[in-house]
């Protein structure tokens, strides 16, 4: 009786399984092409995000660096002198050019000691104003245009 139930048993279970074909899918959507194209577009928003962010940081620690620079107090010092001497500059080229006739200068031209620009003027007789040309060391040129009398 044990043998016939122990054979019943195994019957029942012999025929409650069932089985199926084994298959094996990829899960990444590069090997799979199953939403190829949204994965690449995430990958690569990750990638540009990043490369902007290095970028900024970068940016920001440059201008960081450009602003310390302009803070110290000989750049200070600096700005001020120069300030100082081109406002002086500005007064004698205003003499030199609307002075009494004796002291009067219609062209000259002046170099600074500080940083090398070339500052030259003129007042051509036939046109009645005055030009001032300022002539930076990096090649920049800038001119100015103004009537000599109202």
């Amino acid at each position: 009786m044990r043998i016939l139930a122990t054979i019943l048993v195994s019957l029942v279970m012999i025929t409650g399984v069932n089985a199926s074909e084994i298959t094996f899918e990829f899960g990444s959507p590069s090997f799979s092409g199953t939403g190829k194209s949204s994965h690449y577009l995430t990958i690569e928003n990750i990638e540009k995000t990043r490369k902007d962010a290095i970028k900024a940081a970068d940016k920001a620690a440059k201008e960081k660096a450009e602003s310390d620079a302009k803070n110290t107090a000989i750049a200070k010092f600096k700005a001020n002198l120069e300030s100082r001497f081109y406002t002086a500059l500005a007064k004698q080229i205003t003499t030199n050019v609307f002075g009494a006739d004796g002291l009067q200068q219609d062209s000259g031209t002046f170099t600074s000691p500080i940083g090398g620009e070339v500052v030259t003027w003129e007042t051509p007789a036939s046109t009645g104003n005055v030009t001032i040309t300022v002539t930076e060391t990096d090649g920049t040129v800038t001119s100015f245009t103004m009537p000599k009398e109202d």
